[in-house]
C-alpha cells in the first residue's frame, strides 16, 4: 500500500510524487479532503491503526478491486 497527497482538476488526480510511476496501471481509491476543515497531523501508529480499521471494514470492497 502507498499513500501520497495531490489535488483534483478535473478528471485528473495531480501528484508530486513520483514514486507512483512504478504503481502505473493499478486501481486506487481516492479520498477528497474538504479544504475548509482544518486538518491536525497524526502520529504514524495512530495512522496505522486508522488505516487497517478501514482495511477490516472495507475487505469485501478490496477483494473486488483486486481482481
Amino acid at each position: 500500500m502507498f499513500a501520497t497527497t495531490g489535488r483534483v482538476q478535473g478528471n485528473t488526480v495531480l501528484v508530486d510524487d513520483f514514486s507512483l510511476e512504478k504503481y502505473n496501471g493499478r486501481k486506487v481509491i481516492i479520498t477528497v479532503l474538504e479544504d475548509e476543515k482544518n486538518y491536525k497531523t497524526v502520529s504514524d501508529e495512530k495512522l496505522l491503526a486508522l488505516s487497517d480499521s478501514l482495511i477490516d471494514q472495507n475487505k469485501e470492497a478490496y477483494q473486488e478491486l483486486a481482481k
